[in-house]
């Protein structure tokens, strides 16, 4: 199964997001939005699982989320993939002042790189999908939405855990379900 890593977003920062797009309907027809309860933050994207390996996985990622402690996290501002040319991809920017974030993706790829997952090869830009571009002519107006964005403060994250989410790739869209939590600083994780 299409397998991931990733911190869940409160319903509160969700609704906000929600609001933030709703603001720019206009793109609607160029646009295809992010279902709020779809929005998340990824820390891992590990592809391909084999339904056997999920419980090594899972004690993979429950190993990493010991060794950090909860992070607050900023959800603020906004941005483009990639910053110039056709766009596919908005997104709303995370803020950890700590840098701790960082560390806890990096934990991340090295646990799994051990495991035989790939490693990812991009810098590591922490963000919210808000939606992908299916008709890049809208590019330009897409780059002014953005512009007008970047005091955008959706308020405060506290991460508590992360979740190994399976991804299902449907005609209308992925759906997200997860496979396993992690409390961050605590020993054990519990399969769903």
């Amino acid at each position: 199964m299409r397998c991931f890593i990733a911190i869940e977003l409160p319903e509160e920062i969700r609704n906000q997001l929600l609001v933030l797009q709703r603001r720019h309907a206009a793109l609607d027809r160029g646009v295809r939005w992010t279902q709020p309860e779809q929005m998340h933050l990824t820390l891992k994207f590990l592809g391909e699982v084999p339904d056997a390996d999920i419980p090594r996985t899972a004690e993979a990622m429950a190993a990493v989320a010991t060794k950090f402690s909860p992070i607050t996290l900023a959800v603020r501002g906004a941005g483009c993939f990639p910053p110039g040319g056709a766009v596919r991809i908005l997104w709303v920017g995370i803020d950890d002042p700590t840098g701790v974030l960082g560390r806890l993706r990096n934990a991340c790829e090295e646990a799994f790189a051990s495991l035989g997952f790939a490693r990812e090869r991009r810098g590591y830009t922490p963000h919210l999908t808000l939606g992908r571009v299916r008709d890049p002519g809208f590019s330009v107006q897409i780059r002014e939405a953005v512009r007008k964005e970047a005091g955008f403060d959706a308020g405060r994250v506290r991460a508590e855990e992360v979740v190994l989410f399976q991804s299902i790739l449907s005609p209308a869209g992925s759906t997200y379900v997860p496979l396993s939590r992690a409390r961050l600083g605590v020993k054990g994780a519990a399969t769903v």
